[in-house]
């Protein structure tokens, strides 16, 4: 019985405890995700020591604990406490050897030991991290360079190759730093490294000091940089001599890049017509049988008569039918076919280009092309394959939509509608990378530090990528980046995602959507145009500014911001202030209208946006065009005819994504 009495006066005094304890740790789990949470606003905001003071705020019992540890350590590095962040990156490290962020935790600490000048164990930690991690494998190169730099000038050297050479490597933010230190090191610099530290000063735009280092070597070993490098640098006469001196040498020695620029650049110093030089330049090709000739014949081409043009083109396939040019000759063969109404041997030619050229930048326009060639020709079973195939494979191109069109028999594809409105409360985009790859325990630790709003914890993660990237950038404001970061990551996806993904979003946003749907209701324009228009003039920037002074938003001409003021009965307070974003809106858009109005015609206020009234008024009159397809493959200028696909192109983009 005294058993049992004990056991009872025990459990009374140990159950209180036990319930106190939980509902204590209870509160700690409440509190711990709102301490994280202020944490990462602190840190964002720049604020080191309140972040550094609220992670630690979190209990040791806490599943935030580790990463609140990782995110100390990062505060302190920001705030340049080195020996702080060495604490707590250790700290991490014991508690955490393999987890998602080990490796960039090993990287950091590593950096914080070369700070505190622990050179040994910065060394140890950054031949750790080239041997565990590829992001920052180069980038710990460098550091290893400037760590050998004093005590082992070979080792130095060797790193800081390793660096510039690396390419792969995405951080360039210390080439112009690791060239200085190779050049330093305090020995002779052999000559393959006086070539990198010369290409690496050409490559950064600092010519006088590549040509420091280029002009000390054999010209068999750098002559294309030569030349660049002296014609850039403003020494014209020494970049000609050059020029004459080893054409005839090293043409068929230096990558296609190089060797088109030293052309296009010796053509700029002859004195004739442009005509006459580039065929000067061609002459001279042939008569050294110098690399590069297919590059001439098509620039000579693409300025010549349509006779003397065709004539280039056909030379071009025959001669040299694996140019990366032969493609684009092709098309210009087959388009002079199918306007001539010789619809059979323009079938002959899509054909064979489709056969020769899988995946061409021209390959999805010869679909299209082709597709109406088969019609012209009756061969509906035949059109319709190639159709489908063509919006299969190419659904966000410009042709694609196109095709899209075509097979719904839909004839509407250049008209604007009108009372539209873009969704200006919209979602904020989600996070747009599918963690199914990650461990569940992984999943479940980024899906709750994303919930805090610790989302750059990604790029930690070692998962980043251009999607990612363009997700970052969004959030930070920086609108172009983000656009063509997003842009070019789909362009690379052999399989495109859903129009409905994070990644289309990101890279057909909505900025402004508030100003553009009141400008749209005024102006009866409609809106999904208004922001096509905006993109593919400035992607957002409305400090943007081109080579011929348009300005802002809607990249407008000065000349152009006058004409519209003058017509218009409101004052414009801020007319010089083009970076103004509801200046330019107001002055583009009210331009976009006097266009509509103009011509009455959507697709020729587009043309005339960026080609001009006056030569949309030529073209108009002195040709007459089959239907819209033919008169926009057929606009004289080629800036003005691409700049009509891409708004098209990205208003169709637009309203997939958002209607």
């Amino acid at each position: 019985m005294k058993l049992l009495k004990y056991i009872g006066i025990s459990l009374a005094v140990i159950v209180p405890c036990i319930i106190t304890i939980l509902i204590y740790n209870d509160k700690i789990t409440q509190n711990s995700p709102v301490y994280y949470k202020q944490g990462v606003e602190f840190y964002k905001n720049g604020d080191y020591q309140n972040a550094y003071y609220n992670f630690g705020k979190i209990n040791r019992i806490s599943p935030l604990y580790s990463m609140a540890i990782y995110k100390q350590a990062k505060s302190a590095q920001k705030a340049g406490d080195y020996n702080t962040a060495v604490l707590k990156y250790n700290l991490y490290l014991k508690r955490n050897p393999n987890s998602l962020f080990s490796q960039t935790a090993r990287y950091n600490l590593a950096k914080c030991y070369y700070y505190l000048k622990d050179y040994e164990t910065a060394k140890k930690l950054f031949l750790e991290t080239k041997s565990k991690m590829k992001d920052n494998a180069s980038t710990a190169d460098y550091y290893l360079g400037l760590i050998e730099k004093s005590t082992d000038k070979e080792a130095s050297a060797k790193y800081f190759i390793q660096y510039l050479n690396n390419k792969e490597n995405t951080n360039r933010n210390y080439e112009l730093s690791a060239a200085q230190e190779l050049s330093s090191i305090g020995r002779e610099l052999t000559e393959d490294e006086k070539l990198i530290v010369g290409t690496t000063f050409y490559n950064n735009k600092k010519y006088a000091k590549a040509l420091e280092y280029l002009s000390t070597l054999p010209m068999d070993k750098c002559w294309d940089y030569l030349v660049l490098a002296n014609h850039y640098a403003g020494n014209k006469v020494i970049a000609k001599k050059l020029f004459e001196q080893g054409i005839s040498i090293y043409s068929d020695k230096i990558n296609k890049e190089n060797l088109h620029k030293i052309y296009d650049i010796y053509t700029s110093y002859m004195t004739g017509s442009k005509l006459k030089n580039q065929a000067q330049m061609l002459n001279l090709i042939e008569k050294h049988n110098l690399a590069g000739a297919d590059y001439a014949i098509y620039k000579l081409a693409n300025i010549s008569s349509k006779e003397r043009a065709l004539a280039l083109y056909n030379e071009l396939i025959n001669r040299y039918p694996d140019s990366d040019y032969a493609p684009e000759t092709l098309w210009q063969l087959f388009w002079n076919k199918y306007s001539l109404k010789n619809y059979p041997e323009a079938e002959n030619l899509a054909i064979k280009h489709l056969k020769s050229y899988k995946n061409a930048k021209s390959t999805p326009k010869i679909m299209f092309w082709l597709v109406k060639t088969e019609i012209k020709l009756n061969k509906t079973s035949e059109a319709n394959n190639i159709l489908s195939r063509l919006i299969t494979k190419y659904p966000d191109d410009y042709y694609g939509l196109r095709g899209e069109y075509l097979s719904n028999k839909r004839t509407d594809f250049w008209k604007t509608a009108q009372n539209k409105k873009l969704p200006i409360n919209k979602e904020e985009i989600a996070f747009p990378i599918s963690l199914s790859h990650l461990e569940i325990k992984d999943l479940k630790l980024i899906n709750s530090l994303f919930a805090m709003g610790d989302y750059e914890i990604w790029l930690d993660a070692d998962f980043d990528n251009k999607i990612t990237q363009s997700w970052f950038e969004q959030r930070k404001n920086k609108k172009s980046r983000s656009i063509v970061l997003a842009r070019d990551a789909i362009q690379e996806m052999e399989i495109k995602p859903s129009v409905l993904s994070a990644g289309y979003k990101l890279a057909y946003p909505i900025h402004y959507g508030e100003e553009i749907n009141i400008a749209g209701e005024k102006l009866n324009l409609d809106p999904y145009l208004i922001i096509s228009i905006i993109r593919e003039e400035s992607y957002f920037d409305e400090f943007a500014r081109s080579a011929t002074n348009a300005a802002g938003l809607m990249q407008l001409m000065p000349v152009t911001a006058n004409f519209m003021v003058s017509k218009l009965s409101e004052d414009i307070p801020v007319l010089a202030d083009l970076d103004n974003p509801k200046v330019n809106l107001y002055i583009g858009c009210n331009y976009l209208k006097y266009l509509k109005e103009r011509f009455n015609n959507d697709l020729y206020a587009v043309a005339a946006y960026n080609g001009g009234e006056g030569s949309i008024n030529k073209w108009l009159k002195n040709f007459n065009y089959g239907d819209y397809d033919e008169f926009i493959e057929n606009i004289p200028l080629e800036e003005t005819r691409n700049y009509v696909k891409k708004v098209f192109r990205t208003y169709h983009m637009y309203k997939k994504i958002y209607e």
